[in-house]
């Protein structure tokens, strides 16, 4: 029987961490969970230790942030052997038969780096909406396959899927490694989906296979130009577009992206908007200093290996 690890990172998850743990603990595979905590200051600890003692609990100092503190349970599960890892919302809760059936199509499909099951809001009647949105950009046919009631394939291919559910088999972190830590939080499943193409693998959607997801993100929309807020959004979505190993990084296009930045450093100044001037600028100096760590990061996301694991 293969040897598998639920790693799911908590910060302040005590709402949900019964439940999570719960449905982990009822999964028709024996699994072994890793709860790595970001230094809660809720019950969430204590709880674990009290009502759930065969959890793996990691307890950090710090919050890591989503993707460092996965890579420390990624890191926990290669050094025991596992044949894969399942990485699991603190939000999100498992159906009995969800690992069973995604371990079953990874052996059938070993061209899959990712699998994730189709992830529903709470009350497990209607699809997540941000996984229907990212995933009906990408294929459309998986949902016209149940409407029109066709013959349901194992798999449908995506280029991205939320990292609320994800089924890695270990040759994946093998391959492509755990998540790049220049992401803190938001745009590191972006960035891994990137590189699992990069290495020849394919994103997948299992049907029939499901999670229920408790969420609902807040919008980048609200936050206040040139707040803290506002260029942590501009720092990740640089990362996003410039870490991307499957685009070329020329001169050229990092040239014409500081000169439209500069055009509006000046075009403020002249109009005598300071404060509008030296927010640019300070974007102007997160561009730059983001690239250098871009940079290092492609040269080592277009290397074979357990890349972040080894620290």
């Amino acid at each position: 029987m293969e040897k598998g690890y639920v790693i799911i990172v908590t910060y302040n998850g005590i709402k949900w961490i019964e439940e999570c743990l719960k449905s982990v603990f009822n999964s028709s595979i024996p699994v072994i969970p890793i709860v790595i905590d970001n230094n809660s200051n809720d019950d969430t600890v204590a709880f674990i230790k009290e009502n759930f003692q065969d959890v793996v609990l990691l307890e950090q100092s710090e919050n890591l942030g989503f993707g460092k503190a996965n890579n420390k349970g990624m890191r926990y599960a290669l050094n025991q052997n596992a044949d894969y890892v399942f990485l699991l919302n603190q939000d999100a809760f498992l159906n009995k038969d969800t690992i069973e059936h995604l371990i079953q199509v990874a052996k059938k499909h070993p061209e899959y780096g990712v699998l994730s099951p189709l992830q529903t809001d709470y009350s497990g009647k209607l699809l997540e909406k941000y996984f229907f949105k990212f995933s009906a950009e990408d294929n459309m046919t998986l949902y016209s396959d149940f409407i029109l009631k066709n013959k349901v394939k194992d798999v449908y291919s995506v280029n991205f899927i939320q990292a609320a559910a994800w089924f890695l088999p270990i040759n994946t972190l093998k391959k492509v490694g755990g998540f790049d830590p220049i992401f803190y939080h938001y745009g590191e499943d972006n960035n891994y989906c990137q590189r699992i193409m990069y290495h020849q693998f394919k994103i997948g959607i299992v049907p029939n296979t499901f999670i229920r997801h408790d969420t609902d993100k807040p919008s980048d929309v609200s936050f206040i130009p040139f707040s803290k807020n506002y260029f942590n959004i501009y720092k990740r979505d640089i990362s996003i577009n410039y870490a991307n190993i499957n685009k070329q990084l020329a001169p050229s296009i990092i040239f014409k992206a500081r000169k439209k930045i500069y055009f509006k450093i000046i075009k403020s100044f002249v109009k005598l908007n300071f404060k509008k001037s030296l927010g640019y600028y300070k974007e102007l100096c997160i561009f730059d200093s983001t690239l250098k760590l871009i940079k290092k990061s492609r040269d080592i996301n277009c290397t074979i290996g357990a890349n972040y694991l080894n620290d």
